[in-house]
């Protein structure tokens, strides 16, 4: 019997949601990453990549869900001890950079002690100009 995945992952960035993303050096951006929960989690880590272009802009309001948040060079960790059922946003604020062709690696919102139970958004391109 197969099972659903836990959590359904979506992801923004400068407000678009497509596959490629163009973004213009040195003006600020917000990532969004949107998700959506059917049943309460416990132990919830999202693992947010950030393109390489990229740095980290002033921080962003938190989710009131969120314990703690790791701001690492090539992604954003935000933990959470429990996720009600419903959609749930987190914003990261980004300063494009370093102009370029990159690739933003899927975002992934997982059980911590449950590893496999996990879901994930799709890769996307970003273009920094």
């Amino acid at each position: 019997m197969a099972t659903a995945a836990p959590f359904q992952v979506s992801s923004t960035l400068a407000g678009k949601s497509g596959g490629q993303v163009s973004l213009r050096a040195g003006q600020p951006v917000e990532l969004v990453v949107t998700v959506l929960v059917p049943a309460e989690a416990r132990y919830v880590l999202l693992e947010v990549p950030i393109p390489a272009g990229c740095s980290y802009g002033p921080p962003a309001p938190v989710n009131r869900q969120e314990v703690h948040r790791e701001y690492l060079r090539q992604q954003t960790g935000i933990f959470c001890d429990v996720l009600p059922a419903g959609k749930h946003v987190f914003r990261i604020a980004l300063q494009p950079r370093f102009r370029g062709r990159y690739t933003l690696n899927p975002a992934r919102a997982e059980l911590m002690y449950f590893p496999t139970r996990f879901g994930r958004t799709d890769s996307k391109q970003a273009e920094i100009k």
